[in-house]
């Protein structure tokens, strides 16, 4: 049974009593007070302190983890970037060096006779379609990298995300166990 539960079944218990029963305002002040009293009990003040301070002490630790997920993020966004530009630039570079390639075939041809620029028209369309073809390929090689830089990123922001939840999970959960200590130690020394 969490602690949660526990105590919502635990107030309705006590609830049902202070409605159900004639004596129920005299047991409901007295439970006011007892409820007051252990509030401002020493051992309540310090385990409360206790769960402050470590909320205070695990603030810097999340707030430290935030900021590594986004560098981390703009690592990775400027890393893409830089591969994107660098695929960019060979490709300009390929496209550059076919044209080149293209002019040169086609001067050579026009300068030898008819048939041999019909010739090399031909071998200058085929040298197209190849850097097309080659565009294309890195083009959608550059595509597939920024897409799966992209996913990278994500999975490690989702991955912060999670390990920041946790930690506050776990925070949360400290403080709640402290508290019970706590109660649970003045209800021992109650018994008594």
């Amino acid at each position: 049974m969490s602690a949660r539960t526990r105590f919502l079944f635990v107030t309705g218990i006590g609830l049902g009593y202070v409605l159900g029963t004639r004596a129920g305002r005299d047991r409901y002040l007295q439970m006011k007070a007892k409820a007051d009293e252990l509030w401002h009990d020493p051992r309540t003040l310090k385990a409360r302190e206790d769960a402050a301070r470590y909320a205070r002490e695990q603030a810097p630790v999340l707030r430290d983890a935030a900021i590594d997920a986004a560098e981390k993020t703009a690592h990775v966004v400027k890393d893409t970037a830089a591969k994107t530009a660098e695929v960019a630039g060979t490709l300009g570079k390929r496209t550059a060096d076919a044209a080149v390639k293209t002019v040169d075939v086609t001067r050579e041809a026009y300068e030898k006779s008819a048939d041999a620029t019909k010739h090399s028209a031909e071998r200058t369309a085929d040298a197209a379609k190849g850097v097309v073809h080659r565009v294309s390929d890195v083009a959608v090689d550059a595509r597939g990298k920024v897409t799966a830089s992209v996913e990278d990123a994500h999975k490690q922001w989702d991955t912060t995300t999670d390990e920041l939840k946790e930690r506050r999970d776990r925070a949360w959960r400290t403080a709640a166990e402290s508290r019970d200590d706590a109660l649970a130690a003045l209800d021992d020394d109650e018994e008594n």
